[in-house]
């Protein structure tokens, strides 16, 4: 279990920041070693970072009218790949399967794409933030980048919201227990019911599959529902 994630812990915590350079441009010619996506049956198996080159091999082979599912493990990638697989996803209606992990954008936009959702674990999906948590970050003055990044971000945060209308999800589920009285450090993770709070719908965990778990440096989160509107920031996307 989460072979990946444990691996690819250190890049995947900084992923969220790294993804601000696909909305500047920046292109990747060939997959992060160790990615492969491959056709199998009526799925896509996909095993890596999320990049340019893995997503357009995916793209490629969702082409075939009979490939009805994604089955992925990923630490996460760059934010504009992730969206084009997303918004592929929505498009055909594939079920995501997440025997291992998904975490960063894989949790943000790949996982919440699916129209069926099957879990290895509750655990298996871990959120630590996206483009609109990065503006808040940037106008509390938590962190700081430069203009050209933030005007990135404003642009990737005004797609994601988008996406996340059409698909009917309430974006803070990607950010929201990094603020108190949460304030996870890394990474986190919902069961089924708590991730329904915020509209994610069709969630089931693999029969037999082990209680929540989380693996290292990922923190299991119940939503405290009542409180939950209290601590939602206004975020300027304009």
């Amino acid at each position: 279990m989460h072979r990946i994630a444990i691996a690819s812990w250190a890049r995947a915590r900084r992923a969220l920041f790294v993804a601000l350079l696909a909305g500047a441009g920046v292109a990747h010619a060939q997959s992060a070693p160790g990615t492969t996506v491959e056709r199998q049956g009526d799925a896509i198996v996909f095993r890596g970072r999320i990049d340019d080159a893995s997503t357009t091999t995916f793209l490629q082979l969702m082409q075939d009218p009979g490939v009805r599912r994604l089955v992925i493990t990923s630490p996460g990638g760059l934010v504009t790949p992730a969206l084009d697989m997303a918004e592929a996803i929505v498009a055909r209606g594939l079920d995501v399967e997440v025997p291992e992990s998904c975490f960063s954008s894989c949790a943000n936009y790949v996982f919440l794409a699916g129209r069926r959702k099957l879990l290895g674990g509750p655990g298996a999906v871990g959120w630590h933030g996206n483009m609109t948590h990065v503006l808040h970050l940037q106008r509390t003055g938590e962190r700081r980048w430069s203009q050209p990044e933030i005007a990135a971000a404003h642009m990737l945060a005004q797609r994601e919201t988008a996406f996340f209308q059409r698909i009917g999800v309430d974006g803070f589920v990607c950010w929201f227990a990094k603020l108190p009285p949460y304030s996870v450090e890394d990474f986190y993770a919902l069961t089924p019911q708590d991730m329904a709070v915020f509209g994610i719908r069709d969630v089931s965990v693999r029969p037999g599959g082990v209680p929540p778990y989380a693996p290292p440096g990922v923190q299991m989160v119940t939503v405290d529902r009542a409180g939950l509107e209290g601590i939602r920031p206004v975020v300027p996307l304009e």
